[in-house]
């Protein structure tokens, strides 16, 4: 059985698609939102609410997780009778995973919402993290492991699992060695957890719809 996590795969997820000091979005803002659904999905993944089949979302169990957020998703997931496709979670999720994502880190203290008013144009919020070193440290970690050709711990090959399906990963592994790319991919194809791997290539599938989508 695959072993627990205790932090929250969406938060460090959210703080590798920003810059570590500014709070600047990295990603188009379709992969991070699909990317935040599949963190909040793989939290409950790997609480063991859920489990991923066969392309689809299956409940095993309604006990509510400690986090407000962890339990809401649930509680959404769970309203749905039967199975539900992974893709159409993502889809769901997202369309409001960032907000819901950046209000957790905001009330735990982790960011701190900036809003930009310009003449003429809408205001934008830009969430700043409160301690730059706490949000580089998930982009630190994976780089330096995959660099190193460490093993990673269970959250962390979530983390590097969904780095790589939204494309982070030519910000964390920039400059690396050839190695840190194939043990990535290595880690997605034959070493990851299964339900993890599946829902890892169900968000790569996502992201490269919504993004073209956006484009057409």
């Amino acid at each position: 059985m695959q072993a627990r996590i205790t932090a929250s795969i969406a938060d460090d997820f959210f703080r590798l698609a920003h810059d570590d000091s500014s709070g600047r979005p990295l990603l188009h803002p379709r992969a991070t939102t699909v990317g935040l659904a599949a963190g909040l999905l793989a939290e409950l993944l790997y609480l063991q609410k859920i489990v991923v089949q066969a392309g689809r979302v299956y409940v095993v169990t309604t006990s509510a997780p400690g986090d407000a957020l962890a339990h809401r998703v649930l509680a959404e997931v769970a309203a749905e009778r039967g199975a539900v496709a992974v893709g159409t979670w993502l889809t769901v999720l997202g369309q409001d995973s960032y907000e819901q994502v950046a209000e957790r880190l905001e009330r735990n203290g982790r960011v701190r919402a900036q809003v930009s008013r310009r003449r003429l144009v809408m205001a934008q919020t830009r969430y700043v993290p409160t301690d730059v070193n706490e949000a580089g440290w998930p982009a630190a970690r994976l780089s330096l492991a995959l660099r190193q050709r460490r093993r990673l711990a269970a959250q962390d090959e979530a983390l590097a699992a969904l780095m790589w399906a939204t494309g982070l990963d030519r910000y964390v592994l920039d400059g690396a060695p050839a190695h840190a790319y194939t043990q990535l991919r290595a880690l997605v194809s034959h070493h990851l957890w299964p339900p993890m791997a599946e829902l890892a290539q169900h968000t790569h599938a996502a992201v490269g719809k919504a993004v073209a989508a956006h484009r057409s």
